[in-house]
């Protein structure tokens, strides 16, 4: 699924698990470093639980990250982009389907020398590449 502000990949043949694992394997294979995976689903459930709530997600977790070259790239073109370094992503299943669901926040046009398409469509060859396998 792709809106003007991100892209979806949904997963229905595939665990939670082998998705990030599939993910973080074709970042490093293309020369990125992660940086950071914050497990987000322990977080809200943390904070659902104090609320008495249910948990709204079964897995999730955000991968921050980074390849010197793109960055350098990205900035050169528009300070501004350092907005965006870390790039990030998100892999998440919620509490009620065996769906899982990788996405990525599209880079933004901050000025008129920064092309985010580049960018954007490495993401997009990393997350198919990973699924494909």
């Amino acid at each position: 699924m792709e809106t003007a502000e991100y892209i979806s990949y949904r997963v229905s043949d595939r665990s939670f698990d082998e998705v990030q694992l599939r993910i973080s394997n074709e970042l490093q294979v293309n020369a990125f470093n992660i940086v950071f995976e914050l497990n987000i689903a322990k977080a809200l459930e943390a904070v659902s639980k104090s609320l008495e709530k249910q948990p709204l997600l079964q897995n999730a977790i955000s991968i921050g990250f980074c390849k010197p070259s793109v960055s350098y790239q990205m900035v050169d073109k528009s300070i501004d982009t350092l907005l965006y370094c870390p790039l990030k992503l998100v892999i998440f299943q919620s509490k009620d389907s065996s769906e899982v669901t990788v996405s990525f926040l599209k880079t933004p046009k901050l000025s008129d020398q920064a092309d985010p398409k580049k960018v954007d469509e490495m993401i997009e060859h990393i997350i198919s590449s990973g699924l494909d396998q």
